[in-house]
């Protein structure tokens, strides 16, 4: 009798462990200054929305830029399974940067101001929801992209955007006010540049307000950008936005959440796999909504089925 009970016993722990084995390894990475609050009760978020019977998970808030991308480096390197990014794009694309080409899996709980792949993806932006969406997610293996030698995963481009973007930097308000507020400041002074477009060696001319290479459909706010993006296909989505009078820019913004600003006649749309811009004058250019001053010469290109993320499963389509 001693023996069977000793041994059910030794069965029973070899299932303890194996359920634990079975258990994931998750790092949340809380950028606690994205967006226009801090996430001060993020932990009390975790204990009641995050299954524990799926995940062993650890916390850790960055401090300053570029953190998040050392987190990530981190948990790559002890063998975390999924870094769950809690912030906005530009925080998504720090983390999403390290595990390219490994076999971590990145997550998202958008808590920035745009959460534009996060929203794309179909993750909630009410934080308890997009914490319960990590519990019932799927993987999915995606493209991802290179401005020069910097990752990203989302929308990179160059002109008027990038330059809102770079202003927005330094203004005191963030989120949609922060940026709609210098958005209608830089409108006035802002001077339309000509670029040469090399598109899979084809070189093309043109006077733009601007040009995204896109991965994903959209900005932040539901701004669809390029409508047609798709994650899987190995194909970068370039949006020209030509240059006209400035008036006529502000009835075509209705087909951005519309997702029809790809039928506009002020819209020329390609796909390719590998783009170069050359800008005339210096410019401002922007990698998942981060804006800086660019270089001349900037060279875009994918990488196909580089990245894994966790979708949720929800009714919400690629």
């Amino acid at each position: 009798m001693k023996s069977v009970i000793a041994e059910n016993v030794q069965q029973g722990n070899r299932s303890d462990q194996t359920e634990q084995r079975k258990k994931q390894r998750l790092l949340f990475v809380v950028n606690p200054f994205a967006g226009i609050g801090k996430k001060k009760n993020f932990q009390s978020l975790l204990d009641q929305n995050l299954d524990k019977n799926q995940f062993d998970f650890s916390l850790e808030y960055t401090t300053h830029p570029g953190h998040g991308r050392q987190l990530a480096a981190t948990a790559v390197a002890e063998h975390f399974d999924i870094v769950v990014a809690v912030g906005g794009d530009g925080s998504v694309n720090e983390i999403a940067s390290e595990l390219i080409d490994t076999e971590v899996k990145l997550g998202i709980v958008p808590a920035g101001s745009g959460n534009g792949f996060a929203g794309f993806l179909g993750y909630s932006r009410n934080l308890s929801q997009s914490i319960r969406d990590l519990n019932n997610a799927e993987s999915i293996k995606i493209d991802t992209c290179l401005l020069n030698d910097k990752p990203y995963v989302n929308v990179a481009g160059v002109g008027f955007d990038a330059w809102v973007a770079y202003k927005t930097k330094t203004q005191k308000f963030r989120g949609f006010i922060g940026y709609a507020k210098t958005a209608l400041q830089q409108t006035i002074n802002y001077d339309i540049q000509k670029y040469i477009i090399k598109i899979d060696g084809q070189t093309i001319e043109r006077e733009a307000l601007c040009i995204e290479v896109a991965n994903a459909t959209m900005f932040g706010y539901n701004m669809k950008i390029a409508p047609l993006a798709k994650l899987d296909d190995g194909l970068l989505d370039v949006v020209i936005i030509k240059k006209a009078p400035k008036l006529r820019y502000f009835p075509s913004m209705i087909r951005f959440p519309m997702g029809t600003i790809h039928e506009s006649s002020l819209v020329e749309y390609h796909t390719a796999r590998e783009v170069e811009i050359i800008a005339e004058g210096e410019c401002a250019a922007h990698i998942d909504g981060e804006g800086f001053l660019s270089c001349h010469n900037l060279k875009f290109s994918i990488k196909p089925l580089s990245l894994t993320v966790l979708k949720p499963l929800r009714p919400k389509s690629l």
